[in-house]
């Protein structure tokens, strides 16, 4: 089976190495590292907890109260681009249990599977301890989180205040935390760059090329994981993906000589923390903010890498003067219902195209069991209800 892969982010080179070793004829067409999306340099949480999708009752109150706060964890760049407004109210109205629903047990399935395939790769480091939800401003949002996650069947620990003090570098404006036990890290660059080699070990070849009209592509399979830059792809036949840009800043801090020994993350600010596994320097990632913007928007605004610094040093003990720093930013697919699209597209355009896209924040969790299900897409083999809910079938309904 010839297989063209359009996207060489995480997606994309989970996609060819799976598909590859099962044998397809796997080539990777992609524009090159400088559009690469968040694959490099994001939070690297592998976050099986996270299968609610973004589109939820009370996202509409806590985007709005986001948007008024200096540097909030949502906001709209100065050009976000033209067809936001229509998305952003598209998104208001699948925010829904209704939506939840739909879409959450396909999302849990692909997480689940990612996870077990990570922890199953003896070459892989990851963190081996849970992540800590941490709160700081009260025990009973703590509380209030346990209770909402458990409802979606997320294993939860609260953490005895004991247990609390003794994890290092957490100050003590930690008041609570809840600890989600089937959550890890890894470094996403780390994670990438061996999907990668994986699948130029199984035959995959890879260029360096944008691809600008999928009817040019010759294939039995393409399979369209472009990332922010998929709509654009999917015109080409006629398909308006309602997918808009979500930029994401983070900061990688090295020399670090002490730091939380586990994943953490603060719920309301949405900020990540990372211990990078394997690093030797001590290097700690923190990253935050989902800004709507355009697919080519890579600018550095130094002074948000300021501010997720600060809102970093309420939980964690960051030294006054700090070592080398590296700040970065990406661009992730946001869906407008929340939810990744997984799936072939229309077969009456003529081409069969498999899209794997929109996963918003959790596309380095989600990669190696979406590239698990667009395999068996692939090859015609079964796949769950839940998983085919997923599909993009569902904007033609």
């Amino acid at each position: 089976m010839k297989t063209v892969i359009v996207g060489g982010g995480i997606i994309g080179a989970s996609c060819a190495a799976f598909l590859a070793e099962r044998g397809a004829d796997v080539t990777v067409m992609d524009a090159g590292k400088p559009r690469f999306g968040t694959s490099l340099a994001n939070a690297g949480h592998i976050v099986v907890s996270h299968s609610v999708p973004m589109a939820a009752p009370g996202m509409v109150g806590q985007g709005f109260r986001s948007l008024l706060a200096r540097d909030g964890a949502f906001a709209l760049s100065s050009r976000p681009g033209r067809g936001t407004l229509g998305w952003l109210t598209g998104f208001a109205r699948r925010c829904t249990e209704s939506n939840v629903s739909a879409l959450q047990p396909g999302i849990d399935q692909v997480l689940h599977r990612s996870a077990q395939l990570l922890r199953d790769d003896t070459e892989l480091q990851f963190t081996k301890c849970g992540l800590w939800q941490v709160f700081t401003s009260s025990a009973d949002q703590a509380a209030a989180e346990a209770e909402h996650l458990r409802h979606y069947g997320v294993q939860v620990r609260d953490i005895p205040e004991d247990e609390l003090r003794a994890e290092p570098g957490l100050t003590d404006n930690v008041r609570a935390a809840i600890e989600l036990a089937e959550d890890f890290g890894v470094d996403p660059a780390e994670l990438w760059l061996r999907m990668r080699r994986q699948s130029e070990q199984a035959g995959a070849h890879w260029q360096e090329a944008v691809v600008p009209d999928l009817r040019d592509v010759e294939a039995d399979v393409v399979v369209l994981a472009a990332g922010a830059w998929s709509p654009a792809t999917a015109r080409s036949l006629g398909v308006d993906l309602p997918i808009r840009a979500a930029k994401g800043y983070s900061v990688t801090i090295s020399g670090m000589e002490t730091m939380p020994t586990r994943l953490c993350a603060r719920k309301v600010q949405r900020t990540a923390l990372n211990p990078l596994p394997g690093a030797d320097d001590g290097r700690l990632r923190l990253s935050a903010r989902y800004e709507i913007t355009t697919a080519d928007d890579r600018e550095i605004v130094h002074h948000r890498i300021g501010a997720l610094i600060n809102r970093a040093r309420k939980a964690v003990d960051l030294p006054d003067s700090l070592g080398e720093v590296e700040p970065w930013t990406g661009v992730r697919p946001a869906s407008i219902d929340g939810a990744p699209y997984i799936g072939f597209l229309p077969r009456t355009l003529g081409t069969a195209v498999l899209v794997a896209t929109g996963h918003g924040m959790i596309g380095t969790a989600m990669a190696a069991g979406t590239a698990d299900l667009v395999t068996r897409l692939a090859f015609g083999e079964p796949v769950s209800d839940a998983e085919s809910r997923l599909s993009p079938a569902r904007l033609f309904a």
